[in-house]
């Protein structure tokens, strides 16, 4: 009688390999997130502080009137461009949030992040130019049109929120229909019986795009606005105008990289979530979730 052999039951290595690095994660998680929330009262103050002493150049600069001071304030507007976005505002909680909850490329969110940056500093040209040729008003006036803007921007957020929740729960709908869903891909029944998933997806994606971009773009940027204000004071609009370009590519550099950041990071826990067989639907909840908030 032949005897085979017999191997030993032994624990399946996955489950370790799985864990170690989801445990990793979750400590270097807590770890920042402590950090931020004890350094981010310095963090806040420094930036402050960063921009008034930039503003302050800037409106010493614009009033010397050589080249060479030219060239300083588009090279400071730029430097401003960067630092500014590090501070509150310019969509950076809206585009994260959209980018960690959706299955979003990098090439896509760089671009969302790039559109915003000009459409602010659109905005704020057409906004101050109107102001400033057209009706002549003061600076406070076009404070409080600004103000109105930002409420327009708002509106638009709470659309975009709307739109993803429907998204979401829509492909909710789909996904529990198609599992109780007897015909198989090769029914040979000769039509498609309901869009899937990923095809709501696709179709959804545009108008999320352009919500986001809309709602970052209405409200125009403050640096941006004093830039131009200051450069028609000087009669040097043309430079404010360029300075305010070169602004919106400093800030499009900086939610350029936190928009690598979180897509990098949402990746990552992807792949370890299906690894450990996470469930289907949890993308889906994951937007009903973001559209919430």
């Amino acid at each position: 009688m032949k005897i085979n052999k017999i191997t030993p039951l032994t624990a399946s290595p996955k489950a370790e390999s799985i864990t170690k690095p989801i445990l990793l994660i979750s400590v270097v998680l807590a770890l920042v997130i402590a950090a931020l929330w004890f350094l981010w009262p310095t963090i806040l103050i420094k930036s402050i502080h960063f921009q008034k002493v930039y503003l302050d150049y800037l409106t010493e600069q614009f009033y010397t009137g050589d080249t060479k001071a030219d060239l300083i304030i588009l090279g400071v507007c730029f430097l401003y461009g960067i630092l500014h976005a590090l501070g509150p505002g310019h969509g950076k909680v809206v585009v994260s949030t959209y980018l960690a909850t959706n299955d979003t490329k990098l090439k896509s969110g760089i671009f969302i992040t790039i559109c915003s940056a000009v459409v602010q500093a659109l905005v704020a040209v057409i906004l101050v130019s109107t102001f400033v040729f057209v009706f002549h008003q003061t600076m406070r006036k076009l404070n409080a049109t600004v103000t109105e803007f930002a409420t327009y921007s708002g509106l638009v957020v709470c659309l975009l929120g709307t739109q993803l929740i429907y998204t979401a729960i829509k492909r909710l709908y789909v996904s529990s229909k198609a599992k109780h869903h007897l015909h198989g891909p090769n029914c040979g029944c000769g039509h498609k019986h309901s869009a899937d998933a990923s095809e709501l997806n696709t179709i959804s994606k545009p108008k999320e795009y352009l919500m986001i971009i809309l709602s970052i773009g209405l409200r125009p940027c403050s640096g941006a606005i004093l830039v131009l204000f200051f450069a028609n004071l000087t009669h040097l609009y043309w430079l404010g105008v360029i300075g305010a370009f070169l602004m919106a590519i400093g800030t499009a550099i900086t939610t350029s990289t936190i928009a690598f950041l979180t897509v990098t990071g949402r990746k990552v826990i992807q792949y370890y979530t299906k690894a450990s067989g996470g469930s289907e639907t949890l993308p889906a909840w994951q937007e009903v979730w973001q559209g919430c908030f």
